[in-house]
Formats: C-alpha cells, sequence, structure tokens
C-alpha cells in the first residue's frame, strides 16, 4: 500500500518515518522498517529509497499499475475517512482527482476529476451519490495507525472548511 501512495506522489521520502513508526508499533521488526523509523522527516529519496526497496524485495511487494494503485489509493482513503469524517463535500472526490494528471490513466481518477470541478457550486448533485459509493469502498484491513500515517500526506491537501457555492469558470 505504502509503495502505491508513493507511486501516486502521495508519498514524500520524508513520510517514510511516519509510516515505519507505524508498522514497528503494528510489530513489524524488519531492520529496513527500524532503520526508515529512526531517520528524520528531512530524509532524502537517497535515505529511504534503498530501505524501502531491501524491505519490498524481502516481501515480494512490486508496485502496482496506474489503475489499481489509484483503487488501493481510494481504498485507503476511504478506511481513513470512515474513522475520522473531512468537513467538506466531497472528500473522496476532491482526493482522487488529485491522482489522475498528468496522464488520466485511471479511469475512477478521471471521474473525479470531472466531478470536482461542480462541488461547490450545488449543480453536481448527482456527484453526490458518487461520493456516497466511493466511501464504501471495501476496506484494506490495515491497522488504523498505519492508515492515518499513510493518509496524512493527501489528506492534508483537504480544504479545512467548506467552500463557499459558486461558479468557479463554467
Amino acid at each position: 500500500m505504502a509503495k502505491a501512495a508513493e507511486f501516486c506522489g502521495l508519498l514524500k521520502p520524508g513520510d517514510w518515518p511516519d509510516v515505519a513508526v507505524s508498522l514497528l508499533l503494528e510489530g513489524n521488526d524488519d531492520p529496513e522498517i527500524a532503520e526508515l523509523a529512526g531517520l528524520s522527516r528531512r530524509a532524502s529519496g537517497w535515505d529511504t529509497d534503498p530501505l524501502v526497496a531491501a524491505a519490498c524485495d524481502r516481501h515480494g511487494i512490486l508496485v502496482p499499475g496506474r489503475g489499481t494503485t489509484v483503487d488501493l489509493v481510494a481504498r485507503l482513503m476511504a478506511d481513513d475517512l470512515r474513522a475520522r469524517p473531512a468537513a467538506v463535500t466531497g472528500p473522496m472526490i476532491r482526493l482522487l482527482a488529485r491522482l489522475a494528471p498528468p496522464d488520466f490513466e485511471s479511469d475512477l481518477a478521471s471521474r473525479c476529476f470531472a466531478a470536482e470541478e461542480y462541488l461547490d457550486c450545488g449543480c453536481g448533485e448527482d456527484d453526490l451519490g458518487f461520493e456516497a459509493e466511493l466511501q464504501t469502498m471495501p476496506t484494506l484491513g490495515l491497522p488504523e495507525p498505519v492508515v492515518q500515517a499513510l493518509a496524512r500526506p493527501l489528506r492534508s491537501t483537504l480544504p479545512v472548511i467548506q467552500p463557499p457555492h459558486g461558479h468557479h469558470g463554467h
């Protein structure tokens, strides 16, 4: 899951220590995970990449394709929002829309990208059904601290309060 988030550009090198700490707390005792947990938030890819690669090799983890990646991230964010609801309409649509550019290879992300424009103008009422569908995606079954650590970078892109209703250039 962390590799999927990294592939989407959501997990920066400095986010790995938080994720590693949450994995340690859940009983993962890989030496690479322990070393990642000890790094500072200013760590660079030079520090984290070899450790992440070694841990992935040990567990046979491959980076999934773009469509699968977006699906995994969507399920992660649905788990996070079920545990900690957001203060804005359409949080899943807003979050997944960020995964569409530049390639638009994921149908799910592209659909969210198209819907996001209408979230704050009141003319996208049918998108609320789509949002409800997104929030009921199957759980990944990860422990909550791991979900929070993985979700934090993407969740930080959400508005903290509901944006005003109005048309944005349509």
